[in-house]
């Protein structure tokens, strides 16, 4: 079945699909503005480093909770909230006249983050077994082709009209958004039995985080490292170029139209054979990638070297996001999907908290390389963690032992 042919045969789909292109849009503004934002406050690189870890913080610290309570309790009334809180972080940015009121929203995304498995698990949910890979494309593709017009809008407003006016656009999608979610997405999650999520039950499923079973230690530890290494340099590019090379807002615009243009197109190329090639040499693929466009920007700051680096991010990330999606959606339990899912991220990102707050710290104490350069040494030492420790398939028969 083509991608059309979906969109137009499965109402789910298609309406998880007009929800994600919105949320690309209210992201995306936020995104290409609020590191040259933060500077315009007086923020230094560093704190703004800090607040990457902060959010960082706030999703790790109930992310594997909230996916085990959408496990009890089922998926849409967490994605309701999940909505909410993106709608109070969009509106302290709008409002925010100093550290404070970015600190806050930083922490509200940080919680809408930590509901990610939960729609995740939805989209798993919604999949025909056999075409989980290509439904996650189809999500993605949504995300970042209005994302384009997010970056655009973002660089132009902000360059010619002020920051205001984006958080107050992104503050209108981020409703939206909020109104599509309530109305029209299914519930795909109907648990049987009683339904109670007692304290110890929330206890247990952060504890849980850290005792993953043994088949998903290699992609625990392989991905871990891919976020830690791109928290300390790529997480951070858009304010060390405006700050180092002069860079401008509609110049980060373009930039990141660049990107989200290319992993929309592939997405939608590449997402419909995710499935048949195999997740881990996607993942390897777009890790290689990975390498090439953090050693172009070692190399050459240049605007365009820029604009090829980001085209080249796209492509790296139109393999990445639905090889990374489908491997953990179809590895874990079926009926803990979203306590998986949540607990991986978690791990993932406990490991890869400090990223931020070191690269912000390398950057403003030896420049723009170092944290670069720590990047690609890692990225390149991951190739080798993804085709040595990840196999496609590991999930084994139910009474397979954690580690204690």
């Amino acid at each position: 079945m083509s991608i059309l042919q979906t969109l137009r045969e499965k109402k789910q789909i298609r309406y998880l699909a007009i929800a994600s292109a919105l949320r690309g849009i209210r992201d995306n503004l936020r995104f290409v503005t609020w590191q040259p934002f933060a500077l315009s406050l007086g923020i230094p690189m560093r704190s703004i480093g800090a607040l990457e870890s902060l959010m960082d913080f706030a999703k790790i610290i109930i992310q594997p909770v909230m996916g085990a309570a959408s496990d009890v309790y089922g998926r849409k009334r967490f994605l309701v909230l999940r909505e909410l809180v993106m709608l109070a972080a969009c509106l302290c940015f709008m409002l925010a006249n100093s550290w404070q009121l970015l600190a806050a929203g930083m922490i509200f995304i940080g919680f809408g983050f930590a509901l990610l498995p939960v729609w995740q698990s939805l989209v798993a949910e919604t999949a025909p077994s056999r075409e989980t890979g290509m439904f996650f494309s189809i999500i993605g593709s949504s995300y970042m082709t209005t994302g384009l017009i997010g970056t655009l809008l973002a660089g132009w407003l902000a360059s010619n009209m002020g920051y205001r006016l984006v958080y107050i656009i992104s503050t209108f999608f981020a409703f939206t958004t909020l109104v599509l979610t309530f109305y029209k997405i299914d519930e795909t999650h109907y648990p049987e039995g009683p339904k109670s999520f007692t304290p110890w039950k929330a206890l247990k499923s952060f504890i849980d985080t850290f005792r993953p079973p043994k088949y998903l230690w290699g992609f625990y530890i392989a991905m871990a490292v891919d976020l830690l290494v791109f928290s300390t340099g790529w997480r951070l590019i858009n304010g060390m170029l405006t700050e180092a090379f002069g860079y401008t807002p509609f110049m980060l615009g373009i930039m990141t139209a660049v990107n989200g243009g290319s992993m929309a197109i592939f997405q939608i190329i590449l997402g419909k054979y995710v499935d048949k090639v195999g997740y881990v040499r996607y993942l390897a693929i777009s890790q290689i990638l990975s390498c090439l466009l953090i050693g172009l920007l070692l190399l050459n700051q240049s605007f365009p070297v820029a604009l090829i680096s980001n085209f080249i991010m796209g492509v790296a990330a139109a393999l990445w996001g639905p090889a990374e999606q489908a491997w953990i959606s179809i590895n874990v339990e079926s009926g803990e999907r979203a306590k998986g899912i949540g607990g991986y991220s978690t791990f993932r990102g406990i490991i890869a908290l400090p990223g931020p707050f070191i690269g912000g710290i390398l950057y403003d104490n030896f420049g723009y390389y170092l944290p670069l350069l720590i990047n690609f040494i890692g990225a390149a030492i991951d190739v080798g963690l993804l085709v040595f420790l990840v196999k496609d398939r590991v999930k084994p028969n139910p009474t397979s032992q954690v580690l204690g």
